[in-house]
């Protein structure tokens, strides 16, 4: 059994009032691991290198990490960031992390956004493989990065759980797309994790050797988005 917590950070955005209440929900749910998106390292609010995930382990203490600099705001949004900021994401992991890969997604035309998604081989119960994605902010673009995503883990040979904020409002493509390999926790459990737009917009979609045995979406504060926790048979 292993339990992931995850959540779209929102970057800075209200960070002082929403740190401690991020910190107080994850000591409560004691995930393993902790996938967690909208890091950011951004000299206006820390000291570079010192991103939010670094931050939140300080106190949460998980003895194993990773992060990817997915995108360079200065480069994507030169109109709007003026100085160093980096948004990416980051895994936390009480079970070791035996490997890191940091994979680019294709950069569509009329897509001002860089995506990437981390790959993490964790060595819990059993060897398990996790992806963690932030898609394009846009449900066309990110039905693409789901089908590259799905491309890449199929020449790789690998069954992983993808977990994050995929940015995809269809949710009926997306089980077109992943119901022959996947379970998805939208079909296991109806939310909204996007409430500002009543949207599902985050999933966690497990191999179909692996089992939920519970799901949560999470209706405190956190952020724009909701945490999702969620239990897994491996």
């Amino acid at each position: 059994m292993i339990k992931i917590f995850n959540l779209n950070l929102w970057n800075y955005t209200n960070w002082k009032e929403r740190e401690l209440k991020i910190l107080e929900i994850i000591k409560k749910q004691n995930p393993d691991v902790i996938t967690l998106q909208e890091v950011r390292d951004d000299i206006q609010f820390n000291k570079k290198g010192d991103n939010q995930a670094k931050q939140l382990n300080r106190e949460l203490n998980y003895p194993y990490y990773a992060f990817y600099p997915v995108t360079d705001k200065q480069k994507e949004r030169p109109e709007k960031y003026k100085n160093y900021c980096i948004d990416g994401t980051a895994v936390l992991s009480k079970f070791p992390i035996l490997k890191v890969e940091r994979k680019k997604l294709q950069k569509h035309k009329q897509d001002r956004y860089t995506c990437g998604n981390l790959y993490a081989k964790i060595k819990a119960e059993k060897i398990i493989d996790l992806i963690v994605v932030h898609f394009s902010n846009s449900n066309y673009f990110s039905l693409l990065h789901l089908l590259e995503t799905l491309k890449d883990v199929k020449k790789r040979g690998i069954k992983p759980i993808i977990i994050g904020d995929f940015n995809i409002i269809d949710s009926y493509v997306l089980h077109e797309l992943t119901e022959n390999e996947f379970y998805s926790s939208l079909k296991f459990k109806k939310y909204i994790s996007y409430p500002t737009k009543n949207e599902t917009l985050d999933y966690v979609l497990i191999p179909k050797k692996f089992k939920f045995r519970s799901f949560e979406c999470l209706t405190d504060n956190l952020s724009d988005h909701r945490a999702l926790v969620v239990k897994i048979k491996i």
